[in-house]
């Protein structure tokens, strides 16, 4: 089961930060091959994204739901989709220097055989995404301070 999971900094305020990460449509511009993000209830969504592993592309619709949150330091999602399941996990902590240290972890669940047969590379993908993530979340969310 890849996971991977990053810690950082962003230079703003905890609000600020949590305003980012748990809205669905604001996040999109964060999360590495997603193309569109569908609020489909209080706590789902429908996720379409690309998932490129080597030379493959795959398209994925993937529903999410919100299973904890205690804002704006705690949120966990689970996500399905056909022959996978995902799930994330954000941590905030406020900082005494008006900046905020998160916690970010992100698990895949495979469950089709092509794709359990490419785990080493869906773990290198899986690190690579959730770095990127973790900078595109400062970008946006210094920017805008």
């Amino acid at each position: 089961m890849p996971e991977s999971q990053i810690e950082f900094e962003v230079k703003a305020p905890i609000e600020s930060v949590w305003g980012l990460m748990a809205d669905p449509e604001m996040s999109t511009h964060c999360i590495p091959g997603l193309l569109s993000c569908e609020i489909t209830g209080p706590n789902t969504n429908l996720w379409v994204m690309e998932f490129q592993i080597g030379p493959i592309i795959k398209r994925i619709e993937m529903r999410s739901t919100t299973v904890e949150l205690d804002p704006p330091y705690h949120g966990k999602w689970v996500g399905k989709a056909k022959g996978i399941r995902m799930s994330g996990e954000i941590d905030l902590r406020e900082n005494t220097n008006s900046s905020t240290s998160v916690s970010y972890k992100l698990t895949l669940k495979p469950k089709s055989i092509f794709l359990l047969s490419m785990l080493s590379f869906i773990e290198e993908k899986l690190k690579r995404d959730v770095k990127q993530y973790a900078e595109n979340v400062k970008y946006h969310v210094e920017k805008n301070i």
